[in-house]
């Protein structure tokens, strides 16, 4: 019966090590097959014709002081 706490302490340093590395190429692996299907960027789509329309923005007033007179 001595073998077997020795096996049971190499059971555990083996799972304390390969879960995490498992674990972490598992996502890795996720990961890369997820981003080779997401679709392309913004630098990718077709341009409109009026820029300003894909994206409006907030419109802010200006209130610009009065034209010097001299």
């Amino acid at each position: 019966m001595l073998s077997l706490p020795i096996a049971a302490f190499l059971v555990g340093a083996l799972l304390t090590l390969l879960l995490p590395v498992g674990l972490l190429t598992a996502l890795s692996v996720w990961y890369w097959i997820f981003s080779v299907r997401v679709p392309t960027t913004a630098a990718g789509r077709e341009a409109s014709a009026d820029p300003s329309a894909a994206s409006p923005g907030p419109t802010i007033p200006q209130a610009l002081p009065p034209e010097p007179e001299g």
